[in-house]
């Protein structure tokens, strides 16, 4: 609707610039026709154009404005995100953690993450159905992301320095039919266990998933799974 919104502001534009050029056409004209008359007192004076010159600056004005109008439509659309995040019940085959403690926990993230500026901060944790199994937590954002590829890297990096483990490069891994940029760190060891971390990031988008189990194939390979249930079209 935005786009088709765009476009009739356009059309409207160029029409009224168009209109504007007729009378400043006329306007001059009649301006050119006054000033060659042989003798006034023989030759009917021509019509003024002084209504033709204000037509045309009204039209101009208008058509001015609709153009402009059109560009600001024009760039809302392009700088709002083709696609956001959510934290549905189930992602990737794995259930949402909807325990009290748990959602403190990742409601004090989000407020840290969007204190250091993170756009749109989404946290969440995950189980598989299986009492004891791998639990993967997941950090997202949804925005306008620059350098994405970047930035991704820089997250990553960061979560491996808190483990200790700086300096570790993150590798790539393919990023599936959403496209944009897969990493995965692992071996990350926290004294208490070993972590493996993966994330994607595209111009609209970026998500992390941590687990406390398993490689980085089997992680970026989760992430994936995830990110189809919680990566959806603006």
């Amino acid at each position: 609707m935005k786009v088709l919104l765009a476009l009739a502001i356009l059309l409207v534009g160029i029409a009224m610039l168009a209109l504007a050029f007729g009378f400043v056409v006329n306007a001059v004209r009649r301006t050119q026709a006054g000033e060659s008359a042989p003798d006034p007192h023989t030759v009917p004076p021509a019509e003024s154009p002084r209504g033709m010159w204000a037509g045309a600056g009204i039209s101009a004005a208008l058509g001015l404005g609709s153009l402009t109008a059109a560009a600001v439509v024009l760039i809302s659309i392009m700088a709002a995100p083709t696609h956001v995040l959510n934290a549905p019940a189930q992602a990737g085959g794995l259930r949402r953690d909807d325990s009290p403690g748990t959602q403190q926990l990742t409601s004090r993230q989000r407020e840290q993450l969007r204190a250091a500026g993170m756009p749109n901060p989404l946290t969440a944790v995950y189980h598989q159905a299986a009492e004891g199994s791998t639990t993967v937590l997941f950090i997202g954002s949804s925005g306008h992301i620059d350098a994405p590829a970047a930035r991704l890297r820089e997250f990553l990096s960061g979560l491996a320095e808190s483990t200790g483990s700086t300096g570790r490069v993150p590798a790539g891994y393919p990023a599936g039919r959403l496209k944009g940029t897969v990493m995965c760190l692992d071996r990350l060891s926290t004294g208490q266990a070993t972590l493996a971390t993966c994330g994607w990031a595209d111009e609209a988008t970026l998500g992390v998933i941590t687990t406390d189990g398993g490689d980085a194939a089997q992680t970026a390979g989760l992430l994936l799974s995830m990110r189809d249930d919680m990566e959806k079209k603006a």
